[in-house]
């Protein structure tokens, strides 16, 4: 073929047939082989030869045939709110991987520009066989449009849809459990000014575990803030200008601690030393301002493959709701330090 003075060259597609005639079986083994279905009844050496042939004739499958046959598009819709927190794009990152290694595509939809409801929308229309939702609360979006998908959350807890989280609790709980080994009882918290579970988890965790040790911070400890780093600055400066500012404190999230940081640097605190700080997530810029970030540990990338997973399992075996927790820790650098008077 030829558009213009270009020719164009078009191969012919490798088909199942091709396979079974190149390994000596029936179209009917290759397509059980290929459908990695765990209850085909096919020999082992069988199977090991019609994988190699494949292998060698660069066989692939016709995904919209396959579609036909399972009434499924193999497309998955990732819904999250935009990429200037840098969680999102690691939950991103271990999606599409997980994604990928199993024949599916994932539809990217960010909220920063365009209203999530539309999103929603647009995916129904091209037949997703799924959507994966982070950083926005379901309850938020118009729940007639849920019910036509297959959903699983990330870090908000559902008795409706499938979930797969951080342990925000003990996100809270280990953060206040490592100031308070440090020896520091004026401690303070900023939380983002948002009502997504995750977040309220943390303070939650963080203030169970101070009131179980004894320490009651006044309200004006208690900050709220815009989840970005000029909040987590804005912040702690308010706490700095207090009659007795704090010794010590737990940021919900990286960005807003990562302001935090250079506000108490900007005040000329010694962090680790003067001042403690502790942030939660652990994104990689943690470890590029100086003294690094102490943070709480949340795997990222791991929530992201998890929520594929879950996807899949529920289109493959119409499984029930279903909640994954994954552990989380204390990852301890320059930031946090035993208390010293200033």
């Amino acid at each position: 073929m030829r558009i213009g003075n270009v020719p164009i060259r078009i191969d012919a597609r490798v088909t199942v047939t091709d396979v079974a005639r190149q390994a000596g079986v029936s179209q009917p083994t290759v397509s059980l082989v290929l459908s990695n279905n765990p209850k085909a009844r096919v020999a082992k050496s069988t199977r090991a030869r019609v994988l190699q042939v494949a292998k060698e004739l660069g066989y692939r499958p016709n995904l919209l045939a396959l579609g036909l046959v399972h009434q499924r598009s193999f497309a998955l819709g990732l819904i999250v709110p935009g990429f200037a927190n840098p969680v999102y794009a690691n939950i991103v990152s271990g999606a599409e991987r997980v994604a990928a290694e199993t024949g599916y595509a994932v539809l990217l939809c960010e909220t920063e520009l365009v209203n999530a409801a539309h999103h929603l929308q647009a995916l129904i229309d091209r037949q997703v066989d799924g959507v994966i939702i982070a950083g926005l609360a379901a309850a938020t979006l118009p729940q007639e449009d849920l019910r036509r998908l297959n959903v699983v959350l990330i870090n908000q807890p559902s008795e409706t849809y499938s979930s797969v989280a951080g342990d925000s609790l003990a996100a809270g709980r280990i953060a206040a459990e490592h100031l308070l080994e440090l020896g520091h009882e004026q401690i303070a918290f900023i939380g983002p000014s948002t009502s997504l579970p995750a977040f309220r988890l943390r303070e939650r965790g963080f203030a169970q575990a101070l009131q179980a040790a004894g320490i009651a911070p006044p309200s004006d400890y208690w900050q709220r803030a815009d989840a970005s780093v000029d909040g987590g600055r804005k912040a702690l400066r308010a706490l700095l200008t207090l009659g007795t500012p704090p010794t010590a404190v737990f940021c919900a999230t990286d960005i807003i601690a990562l302001g935090a940081h250079k506000a108490a640097s900007k005040a000329g605190l010694k962090l680790g030393s003067e001042l403690s700080l502790l942030g939660c997530d652990d994104i990689e810029m943690n470890t590029l301002v100086s003294p690094e970030l102490t943070s709480i540990s949340v795997p990222q990338r791991e929530l992201g493959a998890l929520a594929v997973r879950q996807l899949i399992q529920q289109l493959d075996t119409s499984t029930e709701v279903s909640t994954h927790i994954l552990p989380v820790k204390l990852s301890k650098r320059g930031t946090t330090g035993r208390l010293r008077r200033r």
